[in-house]
């Protein structure tokens, strides 16, 4: 059995001229509330982008089109873009029986964007047990890597079955690029990093260069878990630059809240090399989000941070530095704000859990601030500093 997904993460269609508590409901607005909207898009453009690299170009096609729904929804609901054409893709009812290979797809297709992943998985090793080939195996493998996928955990006896079906599948047919996703995704479920990223770095040269964006994302996840930033980065990169249209904002939105998630487990910043690989990392989720509202969203405090957190703040006494300055006619100024300033990380670091300075207010107030670091300061603009 497989978890129970909240409806509002399979809903793939909207009707023309969609009113915004339509569009809301779309993404779960209610139950959830406001708050969730940003992790609620993202949440479902994942599930519904690791859906869409099936072997069924109908499937793909429908796949595409739901991507693209959310894409002018989200607009619509956090940059007041219009949207009046709806669409999506309407469920359909999969059929009960199949013969070929084209008909096996379809009805796996229809029973995992019905989120039916049982009923797939029953169809799937039907198709081995009959077929006993590199096709069936490379759809029982796609099935359960989907149903992972979209999960997040699955029982090891699964989790096996697929990755056997898979590696036989890729052994087989290796030419055949979906079936090297089903082996990487399956072999990250499984914790097996260093084999993943092998995976796909073979599919690159066994495809003659058509490694997918799908593999590229997933070997940024691999990267991310791996702990090395310069690879994640380069990864994220090829996602993004090797993604299709209609699948563009998807991956964009999935490589941003990956190293975004990493720039936050960076802080807080403690030395200047620490400054410049979060600022590196901030900048390269920063391209990744352009054109993807949460994404753009989600980033956008990091970014702040990254442009402050090196800027000096000066820590002396404003009454020594207004004497010096008088009596060495203005020439100690300069000299003397740098060497009482600090970098703006630094004060932060160091005024936390102690007596409220000035300068400390000046670092740690903005909402910001406060909020990428997880923690409640009690101080804000709008309070008086006396």
């Amino acid at each position: 059995m497989v978890a129970t997904r909240e409806k509002w993460e399979t809903e793939s269609a909207l009707p023309m001229r969609p009113s915004p508590q339509q569009m809301l409901e779309f993404f779960g607005i209610p139950p959830h509330t406001r708050d969730a909207l940003e992790d609620n898009i993202s949440k479902k453009r994942r599930y519904w982008n690791h859906k869409s690299n099936g072997g069924n170009p109908r499937g793909r096609e429908r796949a595409e089109q739901v991507l693209q729904l959310i894409q002018r929804i989200s607009l619509a609901l956090t940059r007041g873009a219009q949207d009046e054409q709806g669409g999506g893709a309407e469920a359909v009812i999969p059929a009960s029986v199949f013969q070929t290979l084209e008909e096996l797809w379809s009805i796996l297709t229809d029973y995992v964007f019905a989120d039916e992943f049982d009923d797939a998985i029953r169809v799937a090793r039907e198709a081995v047990g009959r077929w006993r080939n590199a096709d069936a195996a490379s759809a029982l493998a796609w099935v359960v890597s989907t149903v992972i996928s979209s999960d997040g955990f699955a029982a090891p006896a699964l989790l096996a079955e697929g990755l056997q079906a898979a590696q036989f599948a890729v052994g087989e047919q290796p030419g055949e690029v979906r079936n090297w996703e089903s082996v990487a995704s399956l072999l990250l479920a499984d914790n097996k990093l260093a084999e993943a990223a092998s995976a796909i770095d073979q599919a690159e040269r066994v495809t003659g260069g058509r490694a997918t964006s799908m593999l590229y994302l997933l070997r940024t996840r691999a990267m991310v878990a791996m702990r090395r930033p310069d690879e994640a980065m380069s990864a994220a990169v090829r996602a993004v630059t090797r993604a299709e249209p209609g699948k563009a904002e998807a991956v964009r939105s999935e490589v941003t809240e990956l190293l975004v998630g990493w720039a936050a487990a960076m802080l807080p910043i403690r030395s200047s090399a620490d400054l410049g690989r979060f600022t590196e990392m901030v900048s390269v989720a920063a391209w990744c989000s352009h054109g993807v509202p949460e994404a753009e969203d989600k980033v956008r405090a990091y970014r702040m941070w990254a442009t402050n957190a090196g800027k000096r703040v000066f820590v002396g006494s404003d009454r020594m530095r207004s004497f010096l300055a008088v009596i060495t006619g203005f020439i100690s100024l300069p000299i003397h704000n740098f060497m009482r300033s600090q970098p703006a990380w630094q004060v932060f670091n160091e005024g936390m859990g102690k007596d409220l300075t000035e300068h400390f207010f000046i670092v740690a107030s903005p909402a910001y601030v406060q909020r990428i670091h997880n923690v409640n300061l009690g101080i804000s603009f709008t309070q008086s500093n006396n």
